[in-house]
This record gives C-alpha cells, structure tokens and sequence, in this order.
C-alpha cells in the first residue's frame, strides 16, 4: 500500500507535555498537502479492579468542557517505561498500590495526527495509600462494579475512547464479556442438546 512522503516539516509549538508540527507531504494517492503532528510521550493507561470493582477516575476535560469518566492514564516522564508511568499514574491519580500487573497490548488515541501508542495494563491484587496528584489536578475516584461500568460503556455514559477499549479488553481476560456472539453461542448450545438427546 502507497504511504506518505514527508518532505519538509517545521515546528509550530512546544510545552513540556506536546510538540506540534506542520509537514508538507505527499499524499499516497500523490496530492501534494500539508499535515499537523502532534508529538506526545508515550502513555500508559490502567484498568484497576479491586474484586468486583473497578476503580475510575472523573476529571474536567478542557476541550470538551465535561466531565469525564476514564481509567488512569498519563504520559511517561524521562526514562520511564509504560509499566513504571502506569504504576506511578495509579499511585497519583487513584491512591492505589497494585500487585499484579498485566499487560493488555497498545492503542492509538487519534493515529492520524498523534505519534505514539497509549499501553494499556490491568492492575489486580491493590492496596490504599494516600493520593499523590500533580497541583494542576482535580480527580475524584468513582468505584464500580465491573458490570455497571461495562453497560455505562455501551450506553454511552462512558465515553473516553482510551476507557472504552481498556475496559473491554479487561472484561474478556476476567470473564466479564466473552468474543463468542450470542446467536453462535445460543446454537452450540442447541446443537449440543439435540446430540446429547440422540
């Protein structure tokens, strides 16, 4: 498949957290064009479970004036690795002390103007220390249950993209959602009890 040419870029803007580019670039149908990056650490997110619980986050987003429900998550700081910035996230952001970690792949926030990857990891076996937030930060922590937060995903209520994927990728490890499709399943079933009756 045909990709971009990148010929020249120059940066617009930069501040501790992002770096913003222009590149003037070659479309892969050839249209010659101009595109925005936005160059970010790479991040972590975690999905934290305490039982049957999950613990989430609400803070106030700045360019959707909302609030918004999510798991933790943050950029990594100088030599960090995503396992180490998502324990430190956890510890600021929620207070929490996890012994289990697992790793849940990567996803992209917006790939087609944003750099890297945002790893996402599942947090089992926690403990409660006191919060750790970074001045700039207001965060309440909401618990619950793994369930209430899987149908808050699905009717919208739950909206955070990163959120969205973490969680559902958390309900199929613990058992909470299965990849097998209810009418599939529902047939097997069926198909199983004309066998056993013959």
């Amino acid at each position: 498949m045909p990709e971009f040419i990148r010929k020249v870029s120059h940066e617009l803007y930069r501040n501790p957290w992002c770096i913003l580019e222009a590149h003037e670039i070659i479309h892969p149908n050839g249209t010659p064009g101009e595109h925005v990056l936005v160059r970010v650490p790479v991040a972590a997110a975690t999905v934290v479970v305490d039982g049957s619980d999950v613990l989430l986050t609400r803070q106030h987003r700045f360019a959707i004036e909302r609030s918004v429900l999510e798991i933790t998550k943050g950029g990594t700081h100088d030599a960090e690795t995503p396992l180490e910035c998502a324990q430190r996230e956890t510890r600021e952001e929620l207070g929490v002390l996890a012994r289990l970690w697992e790793p849940m792949g990567i996803v992209y926030e917006i790939p087609s103007i944003v750099s890297n990857p945002v790893h996402l990891f599942l947090a089992r076996e926690i403990e409660h220390v006191p919060q750790d937030m970074e001045p700039v930060e207001t965060i309440d922590v909401e618990r619950f249950s793994f369930a209430a937060a899987l149908h808050a995903v699905v009717e919208g209520r739950i909206n955070d993209a990163v959120t969205t994927a973490a969680l559902l990728r958390a309900a199929v490890r613990l058992g909470y959602a299965t990849l097998t499709p209810a009418a599939s399943a529902s047939r097997s079933r069926d198909a199983r009890a004309d066998r056993a009756r013959d």
